[in-house]
């Protein structure tokens, strides 16, 4: 038996949050024949006194308000192998008796709010954050095991004296569509997500103009999109189901720079056949197919000649295949792992 012991749930939006747990719960249920999700449930009321106590005892905000917010957590049964997904799942998994513990952080917190530094943080987010890189390897070394997404984060967490193993993101289907208008660009994106609203706000600004006068057209699709009022960009807001926007986008954009493990979107776009052109600092997020896959720009001026070198039939479609090729299905890498260790 394996337990994930998660604060995000299989339901709602398809977000990189809950497409990370899906693979993860994807790979255990091929690795053994039962896998328990125990679903972490917030506390009826605070103990203020017991994360004030914590605070003053040194320990990041961040922690000290997870380590006093769940209910405990009950396994029906004592499994092999217990996986806390993402770092506030580490107190409550490590109350649950297993063989051995693994905590997939998915992204390193860390780094994260090494991130966010270089353009803007909220008061709120910056004190929260506050000492979150050495509360991330002290409560990442009590597990036998440590995952994260991409070897950028792996690289940091190295720096900070932490061995992390590299469980690359996947999509949770492939469907390779036909070519699209190559006229039209598509960027999904949650704009809630700081790094996402910065990065589109400056293509807008930069690149878009020229773009436009191009005859390019853009859509956006995700939280916040709807309020988007640029000539040649419609925004849809929260879509059910965002196939349809892949269907008559011929050509994907990721103007993001910035941002916390691997940009899950990058990779359904070239899971639905579309190629991809990203900021080149996005590529630190990808694996070495993926980056040579995708068509990278440094500046505002690079987006048009990438993008007109796509108007080339041979030039289009090696860059879907190579796209299409790179990407993994959802729990690929998971059940790998999880066999290697329930058989070693």
């Amino acid at each position: 038996m394996i337990a994930i012991v998660t604060a995000v749930s299989l339901e709602g939006a398809m977000q990189g949050d809950r497409l990370r747990l899906q693979s993860v719960v994807e790979g255990a249920r091929r690795a053994v024949s039962r896998v328990e999700v125990v679903d972490l449930k917030p506390k009826v009321k605070t103990p203020w006194l017991s994360v004030a106590t914590t605070l003053a005892h040194g320990e990041a905000p961040y922690m000290a308000w997870y380590q006093w917010h769940w209910q405990a957590v009950q396994c029906s049964d004592i499994p092999e192998i217990v996986i806390g997904f993402q770092l506030r799942a580490a107190q409550p998994t490590l109350e649950c008796p297993a063989r051995y513990r693994i905590l997939d952080l998915t992204d390193s917190l860390g780094l994260y709010r090494n991130n966010l530094s270089t353009i803007s943080e909220s008061r709120r987010k910056r004190w929260m954050l506050r000492g979150i890189e050495g509360a991330e390897i002290r409560w990442s070394h009590r597990f036998d095991e440590v995952w994260v997404s991409t070897i950028r984060d792996q690289q940091w967490l190295a720096l900070m004296g932490l061995s992390a193993r590299v469980i690359e993101n996947a999509v949770s289907q492939k469907k390779l569509l036909t070519p699209g208008n190559l006229r039209h660009l598509l960027f999904v994106a949650n704009l809630e997500y700081l790094p996402n609203r910065v990065g589109l706000s400056r293509f807008l600004k930069t690149a878009w103009p020229t773009l436009y006068r191009h005859d390019y057209q853009l859509t956006v699709v995700g939280k916040g999109s709807e309020d988007i009022q640029d000539p040649g960009v419609t925004g849809m807001g929260y879509v059910p189901s965002v196939e349809p926007y892949y269907v008559e986008a011929g050509i994907v954009i990721s103007p993001v720079p910035v941002g916390a493990g691997s940009q899950n979107k990058i990779l359904e776009a070239m899971g639905y056949g579309r190629p991809v052109v990203v900021a080149a600092e996005a590529l630190k997020g990808l694996t070495p197919r993926q980056r040579e896959a995708a068509i990278p720009v440094t500046s505002a001026s690079d987006w048009l000649p990438s993008l007109e070198s796509l108007q080339d039939a041979k030039r289009y479609q090696r860059a879907v295949t190579d796209g299409f090729q790179a990407v993994p299905v959802a729990g690929d890498a998971v059940a790998s792992r999880l066999f290697r260790l329930l058989h070693q």
